[in-house]
Protein backbone atom coordinates (compact mmCIF):
# COMPACT_ATOMS: atom_id res chain seq x y z
CA UNK A 1 0.00 0.00 0.00
CA UNK A 2 1.37 3.13 -0.66
CA UNK A 3 0.85 6.73 0.74
CA UNK A 4 -1.82 8.21 -1.64
CA UNK A 5 -3.59 4.58 -0.35
CA UNK A 6 -3.05 5.39 2.77
CA UNK A 7 -4.22 8.91 2.96
CA UNK A 8 -7.44 8.11 1.05
CA UNK A 9 -8.22 5.18 3.85
CA UNK A 10 -7.24 7.87 6.39
CA UNK A 11 -9.47 10.16 4.88
CA UNK A 12 -12.67 7.97 4.58
CA UNK A 13 -12.11 7.06 8.14
CA UNK A 14 -12.10 10.39 9.45
CA UNK A 15 -15.13 11.33 7.64
CA UNK A 16 -17.55 8.14 9.05
CA UNK A 17 -15.78 9.43 11.98
CA UNK A 18 -17.22 12.81 11.64
CA UNK A 19 -20.89 11.04 10.42
CA UNK A 20 -21.78 9.42 13.44
CA UNK A 21 -20.65 12.52 15.20
CA UNK A 22 -22.71 14.38 13.19
CA UNK A 23 -25.55 11.64 13.69
CA UNK A 24 -25.41 11.65 17.07
CA UNK A 25 -25.35 15.48 17.56
CA UNK A 26 -28.84 14.96 15.58
CA UNK A 27 -30.68 12.73 17.09
CA UNK A 28 -29.70 14.55 20.54
CA UNK A 29 -31.06 17.59 19.12
CA UNK A 30 -34.45 15.98 17.85
CA UNK A 31 -34.16 13.48 20.85
CA UNK A 32 -35.00 10.35 18.98
CA UNK A 33 -32.44 7.27 18.73
CA UNK A 34 -29.80 7.10 21.54
CA UNK A 35 -28.46 3.83 20.58
CA UNK A 36 -25.88 5.99 18.70
CA UNK A 37 -24.61 7.21 21.87
CA UNK A 38 -23.58 4.10 22.95
CA UNK A 39 -21.71 4.02 19.45
CA UNK A 40 -19.79 6.87 19.11
CA UNK A 41 -18.33 6.07 23.06
CA UNK A 42 -17.79 2.79 21.77
CA UNK A 43 -15.82 3.81 18.92
CA UNK A 44 -13.38 5.93 20.75
CA UNK A 45 -13.02 3.66 23.38
CA UNK A 46 -11.83 1.05 21.14
CA UNK A 47 -9.40 3.78 19.09
CA UNK A 48 -7.84 5.07 22.58
CA UNK A 49 -7.57 0.77 23.50
CA UNK A 50 -5.84 -0.39 20.18
CA UNK A 51 -4.57 2.41 17.92
CA UNK A 52 -5.17 2.03 14.22
CA UNK A 53 -1.35 3.75 12.37
CA UNK A 54 -4.68 4.78 9.91
CA UNK A 55 -7.13 6.97 11.45
CA UNK A 56 -5.71 9.61 13.01
CA UNK A 57 -8.28 11.11 16.15
CA UNK A 58 -8.45 14.86 15.51
CA UNK A 59 -6.94 16.81 18.28
CA UNK A 60 -9.10 18.98 20.79
CA UNK A 61 -9.20 22.71 19.33
CA UNK A 62 -7.82 24.61 22.09
CA UNK A 63 -9.62 28.40 23.00
CA UNK A 64 -7.44 29.87 21.25
CA UNK A 65 -8.05 27.84 17.92
CA UNK A 66 -11.79 28.18 18.55
CA UNK A 67 -11.64 31.87 18.31
CA UNK A 68 -9.94 31.83 14.95
CA UNK A 69 -12.40 29.17 13.35
CA UNK A 70 -15.59 29.82 14.54
CA UNK A 71 -17.86 30.20 12.14
CA UNK A 72 -19.50 33.64 11.58
CA UNK A 73 -23.49 31.99 11.34
CA UNK A 74 -24.26 30.47 14.97
CA UNK A 75 -26.60 27.70 14.67
CA UNK A 76 -27.91 25.12 17.56
CA UNK A 77 -25.94 22.26 16.75
CA UNK A 78 -22.93 24.32 16.33
CA UNK A 79 -23.58 25.42 19.82
CA UNK A 80 -24.12 21.83 21.18
CA UNK A 81 -20.78 21.36 19.58
CA UNK A 82 -18.81 23.94 21.38
CA UNK A 83 -20.24 23.19 24.96
CA UNK A 84 -19.48 19.89 24.28
CA UNK A 85 -15.36 20.83 23.31
CA UNK A 86 -15.53 23.41 25.62
CA UNK A 87 -16.62 21.71 28.73
CA UNK A 88 -15.57 18.23 27.58
CA UNK A 89 -18.91 17.04 28.14
CA UNK A 90 -19.81 13.66 26.28
CA UNK A 91 -23.19 13.15 24.60
CA UNK A 92 -24.20 10.54 27.12
CA UNK A 93 -23.92 12.75 29.74
CA UNK A 94 -26.18 15.26 27.80
CA UNK A 95 -28.75 12.63 27.16
CA UNK A 96 -28.92 11.80 30.75
CA UNK A 97 -29.38 15.48 32.02
CA UNK A 98 -32.04 15.77 29.72
CA UNK A 99 -33.87 12.22 30.53
CA UNK A 100 -33.44 13.64 34.18
CA UNK A 101 -35.18 16.93 33.10
CA UNK A 102 -37.70 15.47 31.31
CA UNK A 103 -38.43 12.90 34.36
CA UNK A 104 -38.73 16.02 36.62
CA UNK A 105 -41.13 17.21 34.48
CA UNK A 106 -43.38 14.32 34.51
CA UNK A 107 -43.25 13.74 38.05
CA UNK A 108 -44.27 17.33 38.40
CA UNK A 109 -47.04 16.58 35.99
CA UNK A 110 -48.32 13.96 37.93
CA UNK A 111 -48.79 15.88 41.41
CA UNK A 112 -50.60 18.51 39.81
CA UNK A 113 -53.13 15.95 38.22
CA UNK A 114 -53.51 14.34 41.64
CA UNK A 115 -53.81 17.97 43.36
CA UNK A 116 -56.16 18.46 40.63
CA UNK A 117 -57.90 15.30 41.42
CA UNK A 118 -57.96 15.80 45.28
CA UNK A 119 -59.73 19.00 44.71
CA UNK A 120 -62.49 17.61 42.53
CA UNK A 121 -62.58 15.21 45.00
CA UNK A 122 -63.30 17.90 48.13
CA UNK A 123 -65.74 19.79 45.51
CA UNK A 124 -68.28 16.66 45.17
CA UNK A 125 -68.16 15.57 48.04
CA UNK A 126 -68.71 19.42 49.52
CA UNK A 127 -72.08 19.51 47.16
CA UNK A 128 -73.41 15.66 48.06
CA UNK A 129 -72.53 16.85 52.28
CA UNK A 130 -74.84 20.31 50.63
CA UNK A 131 -77.31 18.57 49.40
CA UNK A 132 -77.78 16.01 51.87
CA UNK A 133 -78.30 18.46 54.45
CA UNK A 134 -81.07 20.30 52.79
CA UNK A 135 -82.49 17.38 52.19
CA UNK A 136 -82.64 16.48 55.80
CA UNK A 137 -84.24 19.45 56.61
CA UNK A 138 -86.81 20.09 53.74
CA UNK A 139 -87.67 16.55 53.21
CA UNK A 140 -89.31 16.14 56.85
CA UNK A 141 -91.09 19.33 56.14
CA UNK A 142 -92.37 18.78 52.89
CA UNK A 143 -93.70 15.11 54.62
CA UNK A 144 -95.47 17.05 57.57
CA UNK A 145 -96.85 20.08 54.88
CA UNK A 146 -98.38 17.10 52.70
CA UNK A 147 -99.72 15.17 55.86
CA UNK A 148 -101.24 18.02 57.46
CA UNK A 149 -102.43 19.45 53.99
CA UNK A 150 -106.54 19.50 53.76
CA UNK A 151 -108.35 17.28 50.69
CA UNK A 152 -109.17 19.45 48.05
CA UNK A 153 -112.86 19.99 47.68
CA UNK A 154 -114.98 18.37 44.84
CA UNK A 155 -115.36 21.71 42.02
CA UNK A 156 -118.79 21.85 41.93
CA UNK A 157 -119.94 22.43 38.05
CA UNK A 158 -123.32 23.99 39.41
CA UNK A 159 -123.54 27.19 41.03
CA UNK A 160 -126.70 26.92 44.01
CA UNK A 161 -127.47 30.23 43.58
CA UNK A 162 -128.63 30.30 47.89
CA UNK A 163 -130.94 33.48 48.30
CA UNK A 164 -128.59 33.95 51.75
CA UNK A 165 -124.86 32.86 52.80
CA UNK A 166 -124.72 29.59 53.74
CA UNK A 167 -122.05 27.44 56.20
CA UNK A 168 -121.97 24.32 54.12
CA UNK A 169 -123.97 22.88 51.40
CA UNK A 170 -124.52 19.25 49.88
CA UNK A 171 -126.07 18.65 46.16
CA UNK A 172 -127.97 15.49 45.11
CA UNK A 173 -128.39 14.92 41.62
CA UNK A 174 -132.52 13.39 41.27
CA UNK A 175 -131.11 10.74 38.90
CA UNK A 176 -129.08 9.34 41.42
CA UNK A 177 -132.54 8.98 44.01
CA UNK A 178 -135.63 7.53 44.74
CA UNK A 179 -138.08 10.19 43.02
CA UNK A 180 -141.21 8.56 45.06
CA UNK A 181 -139.06 8.83 48.11
CA UNK A 182 -137.78 12.85 47.76
CA UNK A 183 -139.14 13.91 50.96
CA UNK A 184 -137.79 10.71 53.23
CA UNK A 185 -134.28 10.90 51.59
CA UNK A 186 -133.92 15.11 52.33
CA UNK A 187 -135.36 14.14 55.57
CA UNK A 188 -132.56 11.84 55.99
CA UNK A 189 -129.81 14.25 54.52
CA UNK A 190 -130.79 16.60 57.26
CA UNK A 191 -130.21 14.19 60.41
CA UNK A 192 -126.56 12.99 59.01
CA UNK A 193 -125.63 16.46 58.51
CA UNK A 194 -123.09 17.24 60.52
CA UNK A 195 -123.35 20.90 61.06
CA UNK A 196 -122.60 23.27 64.81
CA UNK A 197 -124.52 25.34 66.23
CA UNK A 198 -126.05 28.33 64.52
CA UNK A 199 -124.68 26.91 61.32
CA UNK A 200 -127.08 27.11 58.29
CA UNK A 201 -126.98 24.25 54.95
CA UNK A 202 -127.78 24.27 51.90
CA UNK A 203 -128.85 21.41 50.51
CA UNK A 204 -129.94 21.69 46.88
CA UNK A 205 -130.89 19.05 43.81
CA UNK A 206 -129.70 19.40 40.39
CA UNK A 207 -131.04 17.15 37.00
CA UNK A 208 -129.23 16.22 34.07
CA UNK A 209 -125.54 15.35 33.90
CA UNK A 210 -122.26 16.83 32.94
CA UNK A 211 -122.22 20.13 31.08
CA UNK A 212 -125.94 19.80 30.95
CA UNK A 213 -126.37 19.38 34.93
CA UNK A 214 -128.44 22.48 36.30
CA UNK A 215 -130.36 23.20 39.01
CA UNK A 216 -134.14 22.19 39.33
CA UNK A 217 -136.77 24.88 39.84
CA UNK A 218 -138.70 26.29 42.82
CA UNK A 219 -142.06 24.66 41.02
CA UNK A 220 -140.25 21.27 40.38
CA UNK A 221 -139.23 21.25 43.71
CA UNK A 222 -142.53 21.82 45.12
CA UNK A 223 -143.64 19.20 42.59
CA UNK A 224 -141.10 16.65 43.43
CA UNK A 225 -142.10 16.74 47.92
CA UNK A 226 -145.96 16.74 46.83
CA UNK A 227 -146.91 20.05 47.74
CA UNK A 228 -150.38 21.45 46.85
CA UNK A 229 -149.17 25.23 45.76
CA UNK A 230 -152.38 27.57 44.90
CA UNK A 231 -152.49 29.10 41.37
CA UNK A 232 -151.86 32.35 42.91
CA UNK A 233 -148.07 31.38 43.99
CA UNK A 234 -147.61 28.96 40.72
CA UNK A 235 -148.13 32.66 38.64
CA UNK A 236 -145.47 34.59 40.52
CA UNK A 237 -143.35 31.81 41.78
CA UNK A 238 -139.21 32.32 40.75
CA UNK A 239 -137.42 29.50 39.68
CA UNK A 240 -134.66 30.69 42.72
CA UNK A 241 -135.32 29.03 45.93
CA UNK A 242 -133.73 27.44 49.04
CA UNK A 243 -134.37 24.55 51.62
CA UNK A 244 -131.77 23.69 54.10
CA UNK A 245 -131.38 23.27 57.99
CA UNK A 246 -130.35 25.42 61.01
CA UNK A 247 -128.77 24.14 63.96
CA UNK A 248 -130.86 25.83 66.60
CA UNK A 249 -132.63 23.99 69.31
CA UNK A 250 -132.14 21.02 67.44
CA UNK A 251 -132.48 20.87 63.61
CA UNK A 252 -134.95 23.50 62.32
CA UNK A 253 -135.66 22.97 58.00
CA UNK A 254 -136.55 25.67 56.39
CA UNK A 255 -137.37 26.57 52.94
CA UNK A 256 -137.31 29.36 50.98
CA UNK A 257 -139.13 30.82 47.90
CA UNK A 258 -139.17 33.85 45.59
CA UNK A 259 -142.03 35.13 43.91
CA UNK A 260 -142.94 38.17 42.13
CA UNK A 261 -146.10 40.38 43.54
CA UNK A 262 -146.91 40.65 47.34
CA UNK A 263 -150.01 41.28 47.00
CA UNK A 264 -150.98 38.14 44.75
CA UNK A 265 -148.77 36.36 47.75
CA UNK A 266 -150.29 37.01 50.47
CA UNK A 267 -153.81 35.88 49.46
CA UNK A 268 -152.26 33.14 47.89
CA UNK A 269 -150.48 31.91 51.15
CA UNK A 270 -153.80 32.15 53.31
CA UNK A 271 -155.28 29.80 50.42
CA UNK A 272 -152.29 27.51 50.88
CA UNK A 273 -152.81 26.72 54.53
CA UNK A 274 -155.33 24.72 54.23
CA UNK A 275 -153.37 21.81 52.97
CA UNK A 276 -149.60 23.51 54.01
CA UNK A 277 -149.21 21.12 57.27
CA UNK A 278 -150.14 17.85 55.15
CA UNK A 279 -147.34 19.42 52.20
CA UNK A 280 -144.59 19.96 55.14
CA UNK A 281 -145.21 16.97 57.74
CA UNK A 282 -143.30 14.49 56.41
CA UNK A 283 -140.50 16.76 55.13
CA UNK A 284 -140.29 18.82 58.28
CA UNK A 285 -140.91 16.19 60.46
CA UNK A 286 -143.54 18.39 62.16
CA UNK A 287 -145.38 16.25 65.15
CA UNK A 288 -148.89 15.09 65.43
CA UNK A 289 -151.10 15.67 67.85
CA UNK A 290 -152.75 13.02 69.76
CA UNK A 291 -155.20 14.73 71.21
CA UNK A 292 -156.88 16.21 67.80
CA UNK A 293 -158.75 14.05 66.22
CA UNK A 294 -158.25 15.47 62.83
CA UNK A 295 -154.79 13.86 63.10
CA UNK A 296 -156.18 10.83 64.39
CA UNK A 297 -158.23 10.65 61.09
CA UNK A 298 -155.15 11.81 59.24
CA UNK A 299 -157.29 14.51 57.80
CA UNK A 300 -154.26 17.26 59.32
CA UNK A 301 -155.52 20.54 58.73
CA UNK A 302 -154.03 22.90 61.62
CA UNK A 303 -155.30 26.53 62.38
CA UNK A 304 -153.17 29.18 61.50
CA UNK A 305 -152.96 32.41 63.94
CA UNK A 306 -151.18 35.73 63.70
CA UNK A 307 -147.94 37.05 65.09
CA UNK A 308 -145.18 38.82 65.31
CA UNK A 309 -141.16 38.60 65.46
CA UNK A 310 -138.33 41.38 64.68
CA UNK A 311 -141.55 43.30 63.48
CA UNK A 312 -142.55 41.09 61.13
CA UNK A 313 -146.13 39.69 60.44
CA UNK A 314 -146.23 35.43 60.82
CA UNK A 315 -148.43 32.54 60.85
CA UNK A 316 -147.83 30.18 63.08
CA UNK A 317 -149.17 27.26 64.22
CA UNK A 318 -148.84 25.69 67.60
CA UNK A 319 -149.13 22.44 69.94
CA UNK A 320 -151.44 21.64 72.47
CA UNK A 321 -148.88 23.49 75.10
CA UNK A 322 -148.71 26.41 73.04
CA UNK A 323 -145.39 26.37 71.44
CA UNK A 324 -144.79 27.34 68.43
CA UNK A 325 -144.30 24.26 65.73
CA UNK A 326 -144.62 25.40 62.33
CA UNK A 327 -144.50 29.15 60.64
CA UNK A 328 -144.62 31.19 57.94
CA UNK A 329 -143.82 34.84 56.90
CA UNK A 330 -143.36 37.16 53.76
CA UNK A 331 -140.64 38.59 55.14
CA UNK A 332 -139.94 40.99 52.04
CA UNK A 333 -142.25 41.89 48.90
CA UNK A 334 -140.15 39.47 47.32
CA UNK A 335 -139.31 36.48 49.33
CA UNK A 336 -141.67 33.65 51.45
CA UNK A 337 -140.15 31.83 54.26
CA UNK A 338 -141.19 28.78 56.21
CA UNK A 339 -139.54 26.91 59.14
CA UNK A 340 -140.47 25.22 62.15
CA UNK A 341 -138.79 27.91 65.01
CA UNK A 342 -139.23 31.77 65.12
CA UNK A 343 -134.93 32.03 65.97
CA UNK A 344 -134.53 29.83 63.05
CA UNK A 345 -136.93 33.42 60.83
CA UNK A 346 -134.94 34.90 62.62
CA UNK A 347 -131.36 34.18 61.60
CA UNK A 348 -132.96 33.62 57.70
CA UNK A 349 -134.12 37.18 57.47
CA UNK A 350 -130.54 38.70 59.10
CA UNK A 351 -128.65 36.62 56.03
CA UNK A 352 -130.75 37.53 53.22
CA UNK A 353 -130.70 41.36 54.46
CA UNK A 354 -127.15 41.35 54.18
CA UNK A 355 -127.44 39.07 50.82
CA UNK A 356 -129.30 42.04 49.62
CA UNK A 357 -126.75 44.78 50.83
CA UNK A 358 -123.57 42.99 48.85
CA UNK A 359 -125.49 42.60 45.79
CA UNK A 360 -126.53 45.90 45.40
Amino acid sequence: MNDEDTKIKQNDTDSNAREIIANQLDSFINQTNNQNNADVASYYSKLEKEPDPLIKIPDIPTQETQKQTRPIIRTYKSDVEEMVQTNHISSINIALAENKKIAVQTQQVDVENKKILINKSILILSVILIIGGAAAFFVPKFLVSMQNKKPEQPIETVDSKPVMTADSQEKLNIKDININRVNTTLKERVDQSATSLGQIKNIFLTEGTGTEEKLITSKKFLSLIGATVPDEIQRTLKDQYMFGLHNYSGIQKFLVLKVGSFDTTFSGMLNWETNMWSDFKELFNLPSDNTNPNDLLGMQIKKFQDATFNNKDCRVVKDSSGNIIFLYSIIDDNTIVITTLPDTLKEIMERTSKARVVTQ
